[in-house]
């Protein structure tokens, strides 16, 4: 219990302390991309990787150094809590854009932050919101920037994952970029499993071989979310039996 209310009072803190930082992003966005990218991931870090701290979670991660540091990539991964940004995102080598769901930009201040942090919105209850947001992420990636997305379009309830929607994954096939699936592990069990308390957990990251779209034919272009899905979720299955279960 006092893990949570320290948490929800940092959380308070930081929408207050937070609003001149953004201010500054915005100031310098306006002479500069590159050094407003530079500027917002310093805060985001700082913010995330407090909070990631306070949750409690103690995490592994596996596979770092198979991520491409010469080009950009799209990041797919499985989705079952909140933590998942906040543990994953702050280690990704570069710049990178986040795809994050639609309903996140009624959130006063967060929504801003976000945006200077080049998140991209998508609503996938509207095909043609859906169908921009995918092109604008090709076109990010185009541009020297990674995109992080998850794929099964919501978090999961059960554990179970859901199908990955094939749609993300034209990222990669029309920009020719490499997938690099994130194998997420047991992150429920910090917020999701105990709400609205948080606990401390176990958590595992891990980095999966990379995906290249052209070593794969028309036909099998269209099932590489499937392909990643169940190497996803043959890795999380794995990483908690060995890192989380007996904990």
């Amino acid at each position: 219990m006092i893990r949570s209310v320290l948490l929800a009072i940092v959380i308070i803190i930081f929408f207050i302390v937070v609003i001149p930082f953004e201010l500054i992003g915005y100031v310098i966005g306006l002479f500069s991309m590159k050094a407003r990218n530079s500027y917002m991931k310093v805060v985001m870090m700082v913010v995330l990787s407090t909070l990631g701290f306070l949750s409690g979670a103690k995490v592994t991660f596996i596979g770092m150094e198979k991520i491409p540091k010469d080009r950009a990539v799209l990041y797919v991964a499985n989705h079952q809590s909140y933590f998942d940004v906040i543990l994953t995102i702050t280690k990704l080598p570069g710049p990178l854009c986040f795809v994050a769901k639609d309903s996140f930009k009624r959130i006063p201040i967060f929504a801003q932050g976000l945006a200077l942090y080049n998140t991209l919105f998508i609503d996938r209850d509207n095909v043609k919101n859906a169908l921009g947001t995918i092109l604008e992420a090709i076109e990010r990636v185009r541009s020297g920037m990674s995109v992080f997305i998850f794929p099964e379009g919501r978090r999961t309830r059960d554990g179970k994952m859901e199908e990955f929607k094939e749609g993300s994954m034209k990222i990669a096939t029309k920009s020719g970029c490499p997938i690099i699936p994130v194998a997420i592990t047991n992150t429920s069990e910090l917020f999701e499993n105990h709400m609205p308390w948080v606990h401390a957990a176990p958590v595992v990251v891990e980095i999966l071989d990379p995906v290249y779209p052209e070593d794969y034919d028309k036909t099998e272009m269209k099932h590489l979310g499937k392909l990643c899905k169940e190497r996803i979720e043959a890795a999380r299955d794995a990483n908690y039996e060995k890192y989380c279960k007996s904990l």
